[in-house]
């Protein structure tokens, strides 16, 4: 179905508001960016780019993007598993970044401990998981 934006777009008031409530939302779901005036502080942020309408793709692009989603998804998913890998690629950021270091140590000690989270078909109790 599609939208005829021409309206919004020609009421600047209400364009505004919605602009100011979207940034809002961003904020508030975490869409963040560190700030170039304090790189490293993760206490001065702010919002992540983002477009307030749906941009038009060629369907041309949309098709080869079709095209590549799994392959692109099993290349994710080997990066994901080869620690090896991963530290060494992310090494120059992980002593840059606080937040990627923080995340890669999760990472390490996930791989440390095991998986130990539940799923929607499990329930975890004191005595392990159980099947529902």
């Amino acid at each position: 179905m599609a939208t005829n934006w021409g309206s919004l777009l020609q009421n600047e008031q209400q364009l505004e508001e919605l602009a100011r409530q979207a940034v809002d939302r961003a904020l508030a779901e975490g869409v963040l960016l560190r700030t170039s005036q304090e790189p490293t502080s993760s206490e001065v942020v702010s919002y992540a780019p983002f477009t307030l309408f749906p941009s038009l793709v060629p369907s041309a692009l949309l098709e080869q993007a079709y095209a590549v989603q799994m392959d692109f998804n099993l290349l994710v998913d080997a990066v994901s598993q080869n620690a090896a890998f991963l530290e060494q690629t992310l090494s120059s950021t992980i002593k840059q970044d606080d937040f990627t270091a923080r995340l890669f140590d999760i990472h390490k000690q996930v791989l440390k401990e095991g998986i130990a989270q539940c799923s929607g078909a499990t329930d975890c109790s004191r005595e392990g998981k159980k099947h529902i």
